[in-house]
């Protein structure tokens, strides 16, 4: 099997730019998904910050290293980070950014991928595959996540014949863990949200929806992936038309909002690979503190 591995080289390049800032740590905090009690299987050490339990304070290191230290157990850092990913033909157009949808998508799963893994969290993946829903299993490191992309990358943009909600479904079904959920889709994706199925995930885990934004279908140069041409300019630069796509683009953001804050859902939206990282630490951030349903998005 020959992988791709351009991927890995863009998002270490990536991530490298970050490494003095939230990367190292985006994972601390409280999560419905961590591990509860304790585990007298010891980890590592790490320096105290605010909210950490000063039971698992280690006296000694501390007095040694001149820093205030806790002691990290195994269930305390290990995550289990599932990433469903939606596909299909859409995922052939462009963002507003001008970046291919499926090259954004990829990357942002391999770049927050990346990061978890650095984290210590072990991650899997599940998309659309033809009429069934293909669910990997968890495991971390490099070789695992350059499996992955070279997996999804084959099914990006092909046709499916079940839709990302029926991976969810299948994924609620047959992973019996606590998990961190990043659902990576679209603007269709976003109208299809279903409140009942939302509420059904974060009783027990924690969900985030990161919205590949979709380019107009108004504007200077279109190419409808559909029908394989190029719009015809009486349509793409028609005033009444680009005023009812925003229309329309804004009811299903503030539809899929609303159904994120009603049922506790941290949402974002990105439009270029460079945005990736500080989308999702804002998106964690929010999270973490509340602040559930919130969309960036370039319309």
């Amino acid at each position: 099997m020959k992988l791709d591995y351009e991927y890995l080289s863009r998002i270490r390049r990536a991530v490298a730019l970050y490494t003095n800032r939230k990367t190292s740590n985006i994972l601390d905090g409280d999560f419905h998904s961590i591990h509860r009690g304790r585990s007298m299987e010891f980890d590592d050490l790490k320096e105290y910050s605010f909210g950490d339990d000063v039971h698992d304070i280690d006296w000694k290191s501390s007095s040694r290293m001149g820093d205030i230290l806790v002691r990290r157990y195994m269930t305390d850092r290990r995550h289990n980070v599932m990433f469903v990913c939606d596909c299909g033909r859409k995922m052939r157009g462009d963002t507003p950014g001008g970046d291919a949808k499926k090259e954004l998508a990829l990357m942002t799963f391999g770049t927050i991928a990346y990061i978890t893994g650095r984290n210590g969290a072990d991650y899997a993946l599940a998309y659309p595959n033809g009429n069934k829903a293909m669910v990997s299993l968890f495991r971390s490191g490099p070789e695992h996540m350059e499996k992955l992309i070279y997996d999804l990358e084959k099914n990006m943009d092909q046709d499916q014949e079940i839709s990302v909600n029926e991976v969810i479904k299948e994924v609620m079904s047959t992973v019996h863990k606590k998990m961190i959920i990043f659902l990576i889709t679209d603007m269709e994706g976003l109208k299809n949200l279903d409140g009942n199925m939302l509420r059904g995930i974060t009783t027990d885990h924690d969900l985030m929806i990161i919205n590949i934004e979709d380019a107009m279908l108004t504007g200077d140069i279109v190419y409808d992936t559909d029908v394989s041409l190029y719009e015809k300019l009486f349509f793409s630069h028609n005033k009444k038309l680009h005023e009812e796509e925003v229309r329309i683009h804004g009811e299903i953001l503030n539809a899929a909002s609303f159904l994120c804050k009603q049922n506790k859902v941290g949402l974002t939206s990105i439009s270029t690979e460079s945005q990736i990282i500080d989308a999702t630490i804002d998106l964690l951030e929010r999270y973490r503190h509340g602040y559930y349903g919130y969309i960036t998005t370039t319309l």
